[in-house]
């Protein structure tokens, strides 16, 4: 399919999509309650003439397009829900919902991959085989990929292969970065408990501070990916919570402690975690005191298919040119867990450019004045449709 057709195509509908985005974005809804938001989707989807289901893992949405000729069934896929943030961004359609965002692109996401079926709806005469377009919930730690999957997205026609896009302040609208192999990290979390005993400040000899200890244990951390781990092998240990303590007299009682590790590596995962008890349970027993330790391990890893990156190379040269394809990024530590799908079936993710080249400045992912170029809705839906015209026409 030409380029030419394609840009006409995604000309056509621009407005109408950007008036998608504005209206999700203004009301943003946490994972697994994106009710306005799915409602939205599958009825949009309907209007295109698609077979629509709804209530997958509660609030998922998909809508199947059947070309006019028997062939393969490849899918994308598009996140639904936002993040539990304040926005800031002074824009005319602001969240109107308070403490709910949508600081992480998702309506844009969404919003393309409902004007990518649109497209692909115009196409149907000449369409080999089917698309699935797969509405998720509960992206944000919540694992809504897997609930999706066990509930059989992938099924009914069988997915052959699956896409999805990323925005990224990082790139330049018109840009889009793509590699194969581990793009993105798994991400662990863990929770510190540390009891002690309590009293008074004066008398710290008659406690057993919980501070103290924790400021050991969290120091000691970072001897693991500095000291213990192969320095080969990437790894990322951050603790980002440490409470304790109410008043300026009193050594609390208890200290708790949060964070996140993140690797490509499921084995290098399971060592840092038994590194960490290690250090715990030494120090406390030392110290007097007594501990509770969650270790959770989260996402796999994001592995990129090296025949579905090519697929989406070969096909965004033709729409935005080779000049505008950022290849072999180095991999991310951050997490997504359309890893779960690429764990099925073969498929890539690429990152979307989304800040203005007149911009000097960007606000990143999950910041509350988190602002978007929408030009970059026309990029992504024309290497959607791209892609996915090349995939079915060459099966």
């Amino acid at each position: 399919m030409l380029s030419k057709e394609i840009k006409k195509l995604s000309s056509e509908i621009l407005s109408e999509v950007i008036c998608l985005r504005r209206t999700i974005h203004k009301e943003p809804e946490l994972g697994f309650k994106e009710f306005k938001t799915s409602a939205l989707v599958a009825k949009y989807l309907e209007n295109l003439g698609l077979k629509v289901s709804k209530g997958i893992a509660g609030t998922g949405v998909t809508g199947l397009l059947e070309g006019n000729f028997p062939g393969k069934t490849i899918a994308i896929r598009a996140d639904m829900d936002a993040l539990p943030i304040s926005e800031q961004s002074n824009l005319p359609f602001a969240s109107s919902n308070p403490g709910v965002m949508h600081a992480c692109g998702h309506d844009v996401h969404t919003s393309i991959l409902l004007g990518t079926a649109n497209m692909l709806s115009k196409l149907k005469k000449q369409i080999k085989g089917n698309v699935k377009f797969i509405f998720q919930p509960g992206e944000e730690g919540l694992g809504g990929a897997k609930v999706m999957i066990d509930e059989g997205v992938l099924s009914n026609p069988k997915v052959d292969a699956i896409i999805a896009l990323h925005i990224s302040p990082a790139l330049k609208t018109g840009q889009i970065s793509i590699s194969s192999g581990p793009i993105m990290a798994s991400p662990s979390e863990f929770e510190l408990i540390i009891k002690g005993r309590g009293g008074h400040a004066a008398e710290p000899h008659k406690t057993i501070d919980p501070i103290i200890i924790g400021s050991n244990i969290i120091n000691l951390f970072q001897t693991i990916v500095s000291r213990n781990k192969n320095p080969l092998k990437s790894a990322v240990l951050s603790v980002t919570v440490f409470q304790a303590g109410t008043t300026f007299n009193i050594i609390p009682s208890d200290a708790h402690i949060k964070g996140t590790v993140r690797t490509f590596d499921p084995c290098l995962d399971e060592e840092i975690s038994r590194k960490m008890l290690a250090i715990i349970s030494s120090v406390t027993n030392a110290m007097g005191a007594e501990y509770s330790f969650d270790y959770n391990i989260g996402y796999p890893p994001v592995v990129n298919n090296k025949n579905m990156v090519d697929l989406v190379i070969n096909a965004s040269s033709k729409v935005i040119g080779k000049e505008n394809l950022i290849l072999n990024e180095q991999a991310s530590m951050l997490a997504e867990d359309f890893s779960y799908y690429l764990n099925e079936v073969p498929g890539a993710l690429f990152n979307l450019g989304c800040s203005n080249p007149s911009w000097d400045h960007f606000e990143n992912l999950h910041n509350s004045k988190l602002i978007v170029d929408e030009d970059c809705i026309i990029t992504g839906m024309e290497v959607f449709l791209q892609t996915v015209v090349d995939f079915l026409e060459n099966q």
